[in-house]
């Protein structure tokens, strides 16, 4: 290829890149003769007789890029802005929450009372039902022994248990609060109207995963905690302890 053709094709490079000329300011040990040639253009501006180290042929940039402040021989660089849009966050989609707690709660009344337990990755079984019942049925019969004339099975304080579940979360709307705070407000509403429709006279927090599951300053009721029925029925010899913590809704009724 003709030098000339070389040139002018090196030069159109430039100036597309916006750089008005680029050459070597001096000869470069062991390299070839910089061969500099004069090229016509239509957007040339002549040099100034007299400017410091004149080159023929140095093309000009155009006037809009030198009143941007493109400075002869600067490379071009991309805004960060430009090249790389910053993320926009779509306003449909949900808020970022914290961790959205998860357990259930079985409220059982039996006798004069609520008794609150969690259950902990296992379904409530008949034999926990059947061992609160049994305890409420000895606290009633504790507080008023039967007599010859009346039955447990007549006693108002010995009817069939009412058992109920709360599950957290209660929705999946993402766009709602399902953070701790809410389960514990939901979960004493939860509690203060089961106590309201039965007039419990007490409640009982089986376990202590439960105690910590409940806001006690919102109920406003007497309250106990003792073991789980699960774990008494994995060790029986609670019983006694179990017994011991449970007394005091007898006395005061």
């Amino acid at each position: 290829m003709d030098v000339g053709i070389k040139e002018i094709r090196r030069m159109a490079y430039l100036e597309a890149l916006g750089i008005d000329s680029y050459v070597s300011r001096t000869q470069l040990p062991g390299a070839a003769l910089t061969r500099r040639m004069a090229i016509a253009s239509t957007r040339a501006t002549p040099v100034p007789q007299g400017a410091e180290n004149p080159i023929p042929g140095a093309i000009s940039a155009p006037a809009k890029q030198r009143d941007a402040g493109t400075r002869p021989g600067a490379v071009p660089v991309a805004r960060i802005k430009d090249a790389v849009p910053l993320p926009q966050r779509d306003e449909q989609s949900p808020p970022r929450t914290a961790a959205v707690p998860r357990f259930s709660l079985t409220a059982i009344v039996a006798g004069d009372w609520l008794w609150l337990e969690e259950l902990v990755g296992m379904p409530l079984t008949k034999e926990q039902v059947q061992l609160v019942q049994s305890m409420a049925r000895a606290l009633v019969l504790h507080r008023e022994p039967r007599t010859e004339t009346g039955t447990s099975a007549t006693h108002p304080g010995l009817a069939p248990p009412a058992v109920a579940q709360f599950d957290w979360p209660i929705h999946t709307n993402q766009q709602l609060d399902l953070g701790s705070e809410a389960a514990r407000a939901s979960v004493a509403g939860f509690v203060g109207r089961r106590l309201e429709q039965h007039g419990c006279h007490g409640l009982v927090l089986l376990g202590q995963s439960c105690a910590m599951r409940v806001p006690l300053e919102e109920l406003k009721i007497f309250t106990v905690r003792t073991a789980s029925s699960a774990e008494i029925l994995a060790q029986p010899a609670l019983k006694r302890t179990v017994w011991r913590d449970l007394l005091p809704l007898v006395t005061r009724l």
